[in-house]
């Protein structure tokens, strides 16, 4: 395994891309990070069966010259989101699926691909709910083949979760201020928190959703008309781009640069999830629990640096790709 401290950090993500232009956002973040060196796109899956969302991840994978990326899709039973972008995206930006149907099944993708990896070598990255996560840890041992439970023992370095608010002291989530990517699929989501065998580091929605004080997207107005994410932007805000949180951004910033100067993190203790989605934050964690952790705004000057943080993201979003997309 490549152990050089430059090495790029390898990714699979999984999103659901249909219901908030920051998803979008962040896959081209995490494309702008591939292209500076700094990220290896292994697999992207989405947890959601929007008929248009394989063909949008495609469409923004290939303006950024990655067509080749492998792309899940639910093949079970996943939530179904409307969305106002997937489709403009797909009909106006080249891309190789002719429908969602030609998708992977997500669950077997991410198998396939963990099994070709090192040990402790990948970084599973979630901006959505987490239907395919749970069950990529329910899937069975099947000859030489190992369960999902012990692949993601062996393989994942690390999960990075958007989700959850981190909010009190002590730390506790009661959902007063909404909790959508685990509430969309609650089973899931406290199936795969409970289960997982691996570090987990959540990034939560005080530090970058909807209350945290941060925003991106105004500078789409300043990149090309055919950009995914201003097409995304423009469709969500009904004309020009607005300014979004910057949730999942944020997650994947954090997954691939780890915490800089942006953040700090409290890494002591565990993550008690319920089956109604509230936690509580319990310190110390029982001997057989992974290690569990939470994003912190940094403090600087005796303030949050969250224009900085802003500015990191908006940058990424909207830096040109090394490379410009085939055309179909």
């Amino acid at each position: 395994m490549n152990t050089s401290p430059n090495a790029p950090v390898n990714i699979i993500l999984d999103t659901d891309f249909a219901m908030d232009c920051d998803d979008v956002g962040a896959l081209c973040v995490l494309h702008a990070l591939a292209d500076m060196g700094e990220a290896r796109i292994l697999a992207i899956g989405t947890c959601d069966k929007n008929t248009w969302t394989p063909q949008a991840i495609d469409a923004v994978n290939t303006y950024y010259a990655r067509p080749e990326i492998p792309i899940g899709a639910p093949r079970n039973e996943a939530p179904l989101s409307p969305s106002v972008y997937t489709r403009p995206i797909a009909d106006n930006c080249p891309h190789n699926l002719a429908s969602a149907d030609q998708a992977e099944d997500a669950v077997q993708l991410y198998r396939r691909i963990l099994e070709q990896q090192d040990d402790q070598s990948v970084t599973f990255v979630s901006i959505g709910y987490l239907t395919n996560l749970a069950n990529l840890l329910r899937i069975p041992v099947e000859g030489e083949r190992l369960s999902g439970v012990e692949l993601v023992r062996r393989k994942i370095k690390q999960w990075v979760c958007m989700g959850g608010n981190f909010n009190g002291n002590p730390v506790r989530d009661d959902l007063s201020k909404g909790n959508f990517n685990f509430t969309k699929d609650p089973a899931a989501a406290h199936y795969t928190v409970t289960h997982w065998p691996a570090p987990i580091m959540f990034a939560g929605r005080q530090m970058c959703s909807s209350y945290s004080g941060l925003t991106a997207g105004l500078r789409l107005a300043e990149v090309p008309e055919d950009h995914p994410a201003r097409i995304a932007y423009e469709c969500y805000y009904g004309g020009k781009p607005g300014a979004r949180h910057v949730a999942d951004l944020v997650t994947v910033l954090f997954s691939v640069r780890g915490l800089r100067d942006y953040w700090d993190a409290h890494t002591t203790g565990y993550m008690d999830l319920k089956p109604d989605m509230t936690f509580d934050w319990v310190a110390p964690p029982p001997p057989s629990s992974p290690r569990h952790g939470y994003l912190l705004k940094k403090i600087v000057d005796g303030q949050p640096n969250d224009r900085y943080v802003e500015r990191i993201c908006e940058e990424l979003m909207i830096q040109p790709p090394a490379c410009r997309g085939v055309s179909r």
